[in-house]
């Protein structure tokens, strides 16, 4: 939660300038060329799924949950056996029984089981798209950050260019101490600005390594958020989802284990065969072993049940709500996004860029003074990373829809 304020933070900070009110845009110019880069996005979902903890625990919990429903394929209980005999061997006794419930225990157990196994597949299945969409979204803050810095950058180069060309008409006589004092100082601005971007595009670059388990490089990245953003390919309804799906089969356990608690307060009925051996003769007959439920009727086990029972109706309720209400605000969010994105077109950067050169170039020529090109010139590169962040809350409007949608496109290809 702290990592997507803090991104929402720097995007006003960097937009409160000329090109603040700009949104993202597709342009093909500054977008990386997928072929030369070592991690794509959708390598790098592959690797997470690998290595995240979440997704690891899922796989483990419907481990669990397979083996509780193979343990209950045909009896719930394991036969018993039992023998003794007189040190003599005079007197000895054998028999074996089988519990066996009359009230439906078993079959509720069953039913409990499948249901387990079914909700547990639906929750590592949602598991595995919340583990891509966290690491679509923070490969989408490392190219953001990443094109922040490149901005920076720029902009120290051009201040460089300014104070030296400054410095030259000073010795010259063109200029004054003072231009030369608000030059170094525009130049200072310009570098904390740089390795204010370079802190942020450090901890961009070190979770998501963390997320993926493996060192990443900015070269290895493809710079362009939308290449994290892939296309909507479902439009299923909220009830398809897999946490409701989860969900909703949590609840028929509940239901099964409810059942089965309260087919519980008539003890199973123990059935087998005895042999009794006494003085040479052999007696074999069958047994038949009954507890009587005078005491302990299974009130514990049946108000746990209970109980649970309650959870899961919540839990689904809520979870069909939040599932619904994804949905809908995520398609007016992603809509509105690339609704805008189309109004500023595919060469706001190029424009940005060349503005750049314009106000380099006015200085020069003494067209432009200092004051002016200085304040210019903090607009322009405001505006340019101010693009470059809206470019990536497109993006991340688009994985937030397909993560409500539960979409398989979060997966990749890979």
């Amino acid at each position: 939660m702290s990592r997507r304020a803090l991104s929402m933070a720097r995007t006003f900070w960097w937009g409160r300038a000329l090109f603040g009110a700009f949104v993202l845009s597709a342009t093909s110019a500054w977008a990386g060329d997928p072929a030369t880069a070592d991690l794509t996005p959708d390598r790098a979902v592959a690797l997470a799924l690998t290595a995240n903890a979440e997704v690891r625990a899922a796989e483990a919990a419907l481990l669990t949950a397979e083996a509780d429903r193979s343990a209950s394929i045909l009896l719930l209980r394991n036969p018993k056996v039992q023998a003794w005999a007189t040190p003599d061997g005079s007197r000895a006794e054998l028999s074996a029984t089988q519990p066996l419930s009359l009230t439906g225990e078993g079959w509720h157990a069953r039913g409990v089981a499948r249901s387990s196994v079914r909700s547990a597949e639906a929750r590592l299945d949602r598991a595995r798209r919340v583990t891509a969409a966290d690491v679509r979204l923070s490969y989408i803050d490392a190219v953001v950050a990443i094109e922040q810095a490149r901005v920076a950058q720029e902009g120290t180069e051009l201040a460089g260019r300014l104070r030296d060309a400054v410095g030259r008409k000073l010795e010259l006589g063109e200029a004054s101490a003072l231009d030369l004092r608000l030059a170094r100082l525009a130049e200072a601005q310009a570098v904390t600005r740089l390795l204010e971007a370079r802190q942020a595009e450090a901890e961009a670059l070190r979770e998501l390594a963390e997320l993926l388990a493996t060192p990443v490089k900015a070269a290895d990245l493809v710079l362009d958020p939308g290449a994290a953003a892939p296309g909507v390919t479902s439009s299923s309804s909220s009830d398809d989802r897999s946490d409701v799906v989860a969900a909703e089969q949590a609840l028929r356990a509940a239901q099964a284990e409810l059942a089965r608690q309260r087919a519980a307060v008539v003890p199973p009925v123990a059935v087998g065969l005895g042999i009794q051996v006494e003085d040479g003769a052999t007696f074999i007959g069958p047994r038949v072993g009954v507890t009587l439920p005078l005491f302990d009727r299974n009130q514990r086990g049946t108000k746990g049940a209970k109980g649970d029972h309650s959870v899961a109706e919540s839990q689904l309720a809520a979870v069909r709500a939040r599932a619904e209400t994804e949905q809908r605000t995520g398609r007016d969010r992603a809509d509105e996004a690339e609704r805008l994105a189309e109004v500023v077109g595919s060469d706001t950067l190029e424009e940005a860029e060349a503005a750049l050169v314009s106000v380099e170039r006015g200085v020069l020529t003494g067209e432009i003074d200092l004051t002016t090109a200085v304040l210019l010139q903090a607009q322009i590169l405001d505006g340019e990373a101010a693009i470059v962040s809206l470019r990536g809350l497109v993006a991340d409007a688009r994985i937030d829809l397909l993560l409500a949608l539960d979409d398989d496109a979060l997966l990749g290809s890979d």
